[in-house]
């Protein structure tokens, strides 16, 4: 009652603007789950922005939005690591990364937003938004919903998306309604697209995972990397031939000479069948850091793929001389059995300039293991499947996922 009351007494400018922060919120929540017919919401975010009758509330509106999107970071923070993490750990982690993507919407905000401004101010937040360094937290992209909206368009559907944003800006009067069937008949664009069947066997596991805590953490780790490994040969015994499988991130834990000694007389097997598995695993070098990579066992064996962006703070950790190395620089494209393939590990597959960079290549497929046993009682494997389903559908670009729970 308190409350209505105060909500009553407000001017109507602070009306509005509490209602920007509220409809913010509450895109965030609907565009990023399971449902990619919801991702086109996403797009809402620069119209709600320039609507914000203050600074401080286009900031607001652009921090509940991201904070509404990413709401699974901070149970799934405790889980992975366990009794190691601080109190409150996944929270911080959560609201700082969060801040720091509201940063350029609050920053570039102006009181005078004409469509000149708007036209430097609103490409110039969704870049600092997508783009490394902020773009290292750039989960939840406005972008990513030119998938859902225009189907197979490639570039053009991302420059359709920006005109259709731009125009929500600057809209006023009659203009309105125009826009808004503007982006219902490009909404009507996602129920009629046909999904292109991926060739590739993408094969989804139940191994769970180690949380990260207590003296027992490596060798238990090391432990169930050999159980693992055991049971993947097993599967991999069952493949047809002339078959590529794609299994779940890091699954095979190191990849030792140990590692390649056990998985040898699969690999002769998968040879004669002419077949290959592609499995996730990390390699480790002299200094203690290590690479996450895409490795390939059987016709066209070796690594493939070394991860761009590890998951910041959990697994890149450019204070510490431990952790993963950011190969922010590779293509993301490798050659398998003469198609060009691009590949999204985990926590790429919720960034943009990943998935960008490695389209820009024109590939022939998208491989996309994850290991989101972490994550599994959250939001995060489903916003993760939407993405990529949206880049996939973008681009038209069959998409072989493998997640392991």
């Amino acid at each position: 009652m308190r409350w209505g009351i105060y909500y009553l007494r407000m001017n109507p400018s602070d009306i509005y603007g509490l209602n920007i922060i509220l409809f913010a919120a509450a895109i965030g929540f609907l565009a990023w789950n399971d449902q990619i017919l919801l991702l086109p919401f996403a797009a809402l975010l620069p119209f709600l922005w320039a609507e914000a009758p203050t600074r401080i509330q286009a900031g607001l509106a652009a921090l509940v939005y991201y904070l509404a999107a990413a709401r699974g970071l901070p149970h799934g923070t405790q889980v992975f690591f366990g009794a190691d993490a601080p109190p409150y750990f996944g929270y911080a982690l959560w609201a700082g990364a969060s801040l720091l993507l509201a940063l350029p919407w609050f920053a570039l905000w102006s009181r005078e937003l004409t469509p000149r401004a708007v036209a430097w101010r609103m490409p110039l937040a969704l870049a600092l938004t997508a783009l490394p360094p902020i773009g290292i937290f750039g989960w939840a992209h406005p972008l990513t919903a030119a998938g859902a909206l225009f189907p197979g368009w490639s570039w053009g559907g991302l420059a359709a998306l920006c005109v259709l944003m731009y125009w929500s800006c600057i809209m006023r009067g009659i203009g309105r309604p125009l826009l808004a069937a503007a982006f219902v008949a490009a909404y009507a664009l996602a129920f009629m697209h046909a999904e292109k069947p991926a060739a590739w066997r993408g094969i989804d596991t139940e191994y769970g995972g180690t949380v990260l805590s207590g003296q027992q953490a490596l060798a238990n780790y090391i432990m169930r990397a050999y159980d693992t490994n055991t049971g993947l040969i097993e599967r991999t015994a069952k493949l047809p031939a002339r078959s590529i499988a794609l299994y779940p991130e890091s699954l095979a834990g190191p990849w030792t000479p140990t590692t390649a000694d056990l998985w040898r007389p699969a690999a002769d097997r998968l040879i004669a069948k002419g077949s290959t598995v592609m499995l996730g695993a990390e390699v480790f070098h002299p200094s203690g850091k290590y690479d996450n990579v895409i490795i390939s066992v059987g016709s066209d064996a070796g690594i493939k793929y070394r991860q761009r962006m590890p998951v910041p703070i959990s697994m890149w950790r450019p204070y510490s001389n431990q952790g993963a190395v950011a190969h922010w620089f590779d293509s993301g494209v490798f050659e398998l059995h003469g198609q060009r393939v691009a590949a999204l590990i985990c926590y790429e597959q919720l960034l943009v300039w990943p998935a960008l960079v490695s389209l820009a290549h024109n590939p022939q497929v998208i491989v996309a293991p994850s290991n989101a046993w972490w994550s599994r009682d959250t939001s995060i494997p489903d916003i993760q499947r939407t993405a990529l389903r949206a880049w996939a559908r973008l681009f038209d670009v069959p998409l072989v996922t493998a997640f392991n729970i």
